[in-house]
């Protein structure tokens, strides 16, 4: 996994990020292009989604354009380009969500496009043996980002330093990361009506890490912060409380959790607010994949209560079985009549452990976190922390 270290204000961070992937530029344009592409094919990325969506971060996140024009002078890339790719997701979910009910739009017209699967996890407290607590994440995404993947060490120019994992060429906090204080958050997609002009997830993550320490003063932030909505974020402090987000817009749901009270979220909505807002669009052999994959990691850590280690976290993430039961997530042999649907080529590219409490009390040789490139099953397992640093 490419190691990044970025430093000062966004635009530098930018700059920095382009400069210490020049030579993943080429493989990086291919993937933008082919983005761009299917959008284009779709009629995704017409002006009346992608001119509000721009306005709003023009007024909520002017860091993270900072961060992307940095990222595209590093680079040479079209600063509009650059934007539309990221954003690409949230544009193929609202065209999505308006074609709901409309006859099936075939594959080739939004091959590209597949979307991030993901399952995430907080325990802590008496459910963990000892006591410390933990998030866990499996990242299943494009295979083409197996080489674009990076884990970065932040120093913001205000703030807290933090560590990151993410793709090269995106926003720093594109998939999960932790905070010098102790603060963990990781996310993962849903396709949902409910989406709209406001702060992506890897916006609101990157604000989290910068700025705060507690999962109380999280919950704070997240519930007054305009969402692009489309997914989960779950957060954990070094003191074991933790929170689950189900971002929305405009309505967010959330569950917040003691310590000992483990929290799991995966590609659907369960809160009131927005249960009927997600959308399942899986082909026959994923049907019910989300659902199946949050309750076998609940029940697993109802048994595992008071025995959760490390060690048991990184076999549960490795764990098989069924394609539509399977955690770590390998590319499916599939039908003729199921060969172009986008979820066959999501994958697990990584799996992550933060331990919020090694640094937080003072531990600061202890890691923070564990991470495996590659599916769990086989990929080996690292340690970094924030505190190195400098």
């Amino acid at each position: 996994m490419l190691i990044l270290t970025l430093s000062g204000a966004p635009y530098q961070i930018g700059q920095q990020h382009g400069q210490q992937i020049q030579h993943l530029r080429p493989l990086l344009a291919e993937v933008m292009a082919s983005r761009l592409a299917a959008l284009r094919r779709l009629g995704a990325d017409r002006p009346e989604e992608l001119i509000p969506a721009q306005e709003a971060l023009a007024v909520h996140d002017r860091p993270l354009l900072d961060m992307l024009s940095g990222l595209a002078d590093a680079l040479q890339f079209n600063m509009e380009e650059l934007l539309r790719y990221t954003l690409s997701s949230y544009l193929r979910d609202r065209h999505q969500a308006a074609a709901q009910g409309a006859v099936e739009i075939p594959y080739i017209l939004h091959a590209g496009l597949a979307e991030s699967g993901c399952t995430t996890w907080t325990a802590s407290g008496d459910a963990v043996i000892d006591g410390r607590p933990m998030l866990v994440k499996n990242r299943d995404y494009h295979r083409d980002h197996i080489p674009l993947q990076t884990l970065a060490h932040v120093t913001p120019e205000q703030g807290y330093r933090y560590l990151c994992i993410g793709s090269a060429g995106s926003p720093t906090v594109f998939s999960s990361g932790i905070n010098e204080q102790g603060l963990a958050v990781a996310d993962t997609h849903v396709l949902s009506r409910q989406s709209g002009p406001g702060l992506p997830r890897f916006s609101l993550m990157r604000d989290l890490l910068t700025h705060h320490a507690t999962a109380a003063s999280a919950l704070e932030y997240l519930r007054s912060a305009p969402h692009m909505g489309a997914g989960t974020l779950a957060v954990i402090d070094a003191e074991g409380n933790a929170l689950v987000c189900e971002s929305g817009c405009p309505h967010s749901g959330y569950y917040v959790a003691a310590p000992g009270q483990p929290l799991v979220s995966a590609n659907h909505f369960t809160t009131p607010e927005l249960t009927d807002a997600w959308i399942e669009d899986e082909p026959a052999i994923l049907r019910g994949n989300s659902s199946r994959r949050r309750h076998r990691v609940a029940r697993a850590l109802a048994q595992a209560h008071g025995q959760i280690s490390v060690a048991w976290a990184e076999r549960l993430m490795a764990r098989h079985g069924a394609p539509a039961a399977a955690l770590c997530r390998h590319p499916l042999p599939v039908t003729e009549d199921e060969m172009r649907h986008p979820s066959l080529e999501i994958s697990t590219i990584s799996s992550v452990i933060y331990l919020p409490r090694d640094r937080a009390h003072g531990e600061s040789s202890a890691p923070l976190a564990r991470v495996a490139e590659g599916e769990p099953c086989q990929a080996v397992w690292r340690d970094y922390a924030v505190s190195s640093l400098t």
